[in-house]
């Protein structure tokens, strides 16, 4: 894939390079830069969604990450259904994290073809989960659209028997996040009735406790204490023993928590993280593998 396969302005976009990692308020503003209108937005889905671009050894391979932001810059409705289709490469980390931004930053009309792909039966989790929090991030930038969507992702989890326990997990985090009281009934009976991963907001009473519907005081430690897998537990037994260990001033330091670096902690710390940590790592072929390493490291940070 070259510059000359695209139309100029967009042909630029293949040499812009590795894209910062940030929320869509610092992304570079790609309309005033190249003077793009909705005239652009065929060319533009057309970058967005070229696969021919996950095997380019260049700079080229961060095209289609610069064409679906410029696509939400546009608000660009007709973009919709083909950024959707997009979700369902679940080794893509970049799209899981940044395309409910960008539908956000596109407005509530993706708020039907969403819903519509997360009751499909074809999607997997984490692409599920990357539609759920796209309802989630339209919610917070319209206000006016909260109520449609808290009960759309209420609708979602109201399905737990037939979904997996880290996608119920996953849209409880959401309803949480949108301080959803009004869909405490359905979160309560998803948890009673399961499968519920706990590792995304932890036990029933906890998420009384987030809802702000009780205190810690109202339960017993064990009320409180989520299940965590047991290769979890052995994680944690060991680094507890290690940090436990005397060390001359010669070893090496073992880390510490601290703050992470501005723009980077959104990257691994979110509800696909949590799924990740729910259960034994797998390797997964394509973004991210060791093979692949220098050559893709834009497509794999992280959830």
């Amino acid at each position: 894939m070259s510059a000359e396969d695209y139309q100029p302005p967009i042909d630029q976009l293949l040499a812009y390079g590795r894209p910062n990692i940030a929320y869509s308020d610092q992304w570079i503003n790609y309309v005033d830069e190249l003077g793009l209108t909705t005239e652009h937005i065929p060319e533009l889905v057309r970058l967005a969604s070229d696969k021919e671009l996950d095997d380019d050894d260049d700079v080229e391979i961060y095209a289609c990450i610069h064409a679906y932001r410029a696509l939400g810059q546009l608000k660009a409705e007709s973009a919709i259904e083909p950024l959707i289709q997009l979700l369902g490469d679940e080794t893509n980390d970049w799209i899981l994290e940044e395309l409910p931004e960008v539908f956000a930053m596109i407005g509530p009309t993706c708020i039907g073809p969403l819903v519509d792909y997360l009751t499909s039966p074809e999607p997997g989790s984490y692409s599920k989960m990357a539609t759920a929090r796209g309802l989630q991030e339209i919610a917070k930038a319209h206000p006016d659209y909260r109520d449609d969507c808290v009960q759309h992702l209420s609708n979602a989890l109201a399905r737990h028997k037939q979904q997996p326990p880290d996608l119920n997990g996953s849209l409880v985090a959401k309803l949480l996040r949108l301080e959803a009281t009004d869909a405490v009934d359905v979160i309560e009976k998803a948890y009673k009735e399961g499968p519920m991963d706990e590792m995304f907001c932890g036990t029933w009473a906890r998420v009384q406790i987030e809802l702000g519907l009780a205190t810690e005081s109202d339960f017993t430690p064990e009320e409180l204490h989520h299940f965590m897998p047991e290769w979890m537990e052995a994680i944690q037994h060991a680094a507890q023993g290690i940090r436990q260990l005397p060390q001359s001033k010669s070893s090496i330091a073992l880390p510490t928590k601290t703050a992470h670096p501005t723009g980077l902690t959104r990257f691994g710390k979110g509800d696909l993280a949590a799924a990740e940590q729910s259960k034994s790592p797998k390797p997964k072929a394509g973004f991210g593998s060791s093979k692949n390493k220098e050559k893709k490291s834009k497509k794999k940070k992280k959830r």
